[in-house]
């Protein structure tokens, strides 16, 4: 009894954020004109109706996961990459660019060197703003936030002119050849990017909280002067992880080409980064956290399509949805019964 008491103390926080968050939810759409019960149900219906519905929400994963994991794992190291759009541009932009060169006629092997030109172009875009901070202490938020527009006004400069393709009503190039598409796994629509996201929460959980590395990822971030006096290369950790964090960004960018947008194309990035971002805040920058709340967000996305054809709601009110559940969520830590409130 004790234990569970202890347990609910421990998350009360987050079923008062919950509650909360439905509440004001019901209030908006009763706002709306609309039943709360009936549109939540066309929104749950929407999103896992049937295997089509739940496919078009485990294929939208990746884009917000890898987006907030590059933001997550530079800020373990006390960095702050708020640069993510731009790094997925350039990932993005690289993707398509790489099969107008190169087709080995292998489908899994031009996949692999689409999607690592991706994940370089996004390392390499996230590590010279962590170098001018490690160097020079030029601020990271400055430099990661004013790389996007130079970086996506380039791509998208080559996607409207040099690279254009001919008699296209928008600025792209061309559509990625058939053995460039990711596939899907068996019969069914689901991505193989899904196997992405997997791997990559395995790789990134263990990498956290069970390497030498990860380690001292964590005291880099937590206390800079004691892991300097305890013999951590500091410097090249925050660099490192930064370039590890564009990485993780510039591979959604390479994924949204190779299996949602077949090119590449203005308006590339519709804020995903941001998106991302306030996601690995909300979620405390842990990965399995992250993923959750990834899949509400993916939820209430391809939800509101069947919610605007049964109700008179607009699809767009779902973002101010989206930012009702990142307010309460990143307040849960002051709605719960903690000990020191009881103490009180």
């Amino acid at each position: 009894m004790i234990k569970l008491l202890k347990l609910f103390r421990k998350c009360s926080g987050l079923i008062v954020a919950i509650f909360l968050m439905l509440l004001s939810w019901g209030l908006l759409i009763l706002l709306c004109g609309e039943n709360p019960l009936y549109t939540f149900t066309y929104i749950f219906e929407g999103a896992f109706k049937n295997i089509d519905k739940i496919s078009s929400v485990i294929n939208k994963l990746f884009l917000y996961f890898f987006t907030a994991l590059a933001f997550c794992m530079p800020s373990w190291a006390g960095m702050n990459n708020v640069g993510g759009d731009g790094q997925l541009v350039f990932g993005g932009f690289c993707a398509a660019l790489i099969p107008q060169l190169i087709n080995t006629g292998c489908v899994w092997l031009n996949i692999f060197i689409s999607l690592m030109a991706a994940v370089l172009a996004g390392a390499l875009w996230s590590a010279w703003p962590a170098w001018l901070k490690v160097r020079f202490g030029i601020n990271e938020v400055v430099t990661t936030l004013l790389s996007t527009y130079i970086i996506t006004y380039f791509c998208e400069y080559m996607a409207a002119y040099p690279l254009r393709i001919e008699g296209s009503s928008i600025s792209r190039m061309e559509y990625v050849p058939d053995n460039f598409i990711m596939p899907h796994i068996g019969n069914s629509k689901i991505s193989t990017s899904i196997i992405l996201v997997i791997v990559a929460l395995v790789i990134v959980e263990y990498y956290r909280k069970i390497t030498i590395s990860g380690f001292q990822c964590r005291m880099t971030g937590k206390n800079l002067f004691f892991a300097r006096q305890g013999g951590v290369h500091v410097d090249a950790i925050r660099v490192w992880t930064m370039a590890v964090g564009g990485a993780m960004a510039g591979l959604a960018g390479g994924l949204l080409t190779l299996s949602v947008n077949y090119t590449f194309q203005t308006g590339f990035s519709a804020d995903y980064g941001m998106i991302g971002m306030l996601v690995a805040l909300i979620s405390g920058t842990n990965p399995i956290i992250t993923l959750c709340i990834t899949g509400l967000f993916c939820v209430l996305q391809i939800g509101a399509i069947n919610m605007q054809v049964f109700t008179s709601i607009p699809s767009e009110i779902t973002s101010v949805m989206q930012s009702l559940m990142v307010f309460f969520i990143a307040a849960r830590g002051t709605l719960g019964v903690s000990e020191r409130k009881k103490a009180k």
